[in-house]
């Protein structure tokens, strides 16, 4: 149901150059990712579209008997990263250069 939900809403922006325009004038473009009952949704834009999923999200998973866990469930920013199903994700400088990238790596918590 969650999948449908993010699904549609991607869909609703029409294609890659038309989510391209909303994200330029200020609209967030977001994406799900999800494995069993583990999922990220990723958001590119501020911080208050964000915050408005989590009420989405619980709305979404309230009818199938589900909800957020508060000690699982952050909101947080790509460059403070976060760890997913035993990885860590974080947006860092490379080494040597100013280019910013997202690595990957094992998380310390596993």
């Amino acid at each position: 149901m969650l999948d449908e939900h993010f699904t549609a809403k991607w869909a609703a922006l029409g294609p890659e150059w038309t989510r391209a325009k909303h994200r330029r004038n200020g609209g967030p473009v977001m994406k799900l990712v999800r494995y069993a009952d583990d999922f990220v949704v990723m958001v590119a834009g501020q911080r208050d579209h964000a915050d408005a999923l989590w009420d989405e999200v619980a709305a979404v998973l309230a009818p199938m008997g589900l909800r957020l866990s508060a000690s699982k469930t952050r909101i947080c920013h790509m460059d403070e990263g976060f760890d997913f199903l035993g990885f860590r994700i974080q947006r860092r400088t490379k080494p040597g250069s100013t280019k910013r990238y997202v690595y990957t790596w094992p998380s310390k918590s596993h």
